[in-house]
């Protein structure tokens, strides 16, 4: 049997796509030697160690054609629901997404519009935001409550409402961090959020060091 928890090394090429194409290229009618399959991949020649690393790999590949066999016409759950949404805010990839779920693209892209969640660009900007969902707009906020932000495309806390300017101070998540004002039309309501019991501590990640975290 395989062993199994092969432990990757930094300069090591044990991506799936290049282990697919390895193993595709180890499989052909004239295949690659192994030492060869051993240099692609960057790892030291060595055939068990390749072995073991391409079997953990179709072993992978297996069980998450099983997984998404399996869910393949099924309802999402309420877990896959609490973990889509939480991913998809946090910036997570609907191509990451699908994977961790063991769903199609377009499923998650399909389940992801039914609920209203704002759409992330790829290439957003500041002066010109994405557009707020009609079901998320909305002109009240409270104190404390978590919002999308279309400017910085990410989720942010309402930290205070806003006075004479019309616009309310927040507070950026994700790679962001940092303290910002925006007018209501460029917020979007995650009722979400709170409709799927989703833990708050998912959202108030941040890339920078915990130093620089926050200061109120």
């Amino acid at each position: 049997m395989a062993k199994r928890g092969v432990k990757k090394k930094e300069h090591e090429r044990l991506d799936d796509k290049t282990l697919g194409l390895v193993v595709s290229l180890l499989e052909q009618e004239k295949p690659i030697t192994k030492k060869e399959a051993c240099e692609r991949l960057n790892i030291r020649y060595d055939t068990r160690r390749l072995g073991n690393i391409i079997q953990e790999y179709k072993d992978k590949i297996e069980f998450a054609k099983r997984r998404r066999a399996a869910n393949r016409g099924q309802p999402f759950t309420d877990l896959e629901i609490q973990e889509m949404v939480a991913d998809y805010l946090n910036g997570e990839s609907i191509t990451k997404i699908s994977e961790s779920l063991f769903r199609s693209v377009g499923i998650v892209k399909k389940k992801l519009s039914e609920l209203h969640l704002p759409e992330r660009t790829r290439a957003p900007t500041y002066f010109k935001p994405d557009m707020i969902p009609e079901e998320a707009v909305s002109e009240s906020f409270e104190v404390g409550e978590l919002v999308w932000s279309a400017r910085y495309n990410a989720v942010a806390e309402v930290v205070k409402l806003p006075s004479k300017l019309n616009a309310h101070q927040l507070f950026v998540f994700g790679k962001h961090n940092e303290f910002a004002y925006q007018p209501w039309w460029e917020l979007g309501k995650l009722e979400i959020v709170k409709k799927h019991n989703i833990p708050v501590e998912k959202f108030i990640k941040t890339e920078k060091s915990p130093f620089n975290y926050r200061i109120d």
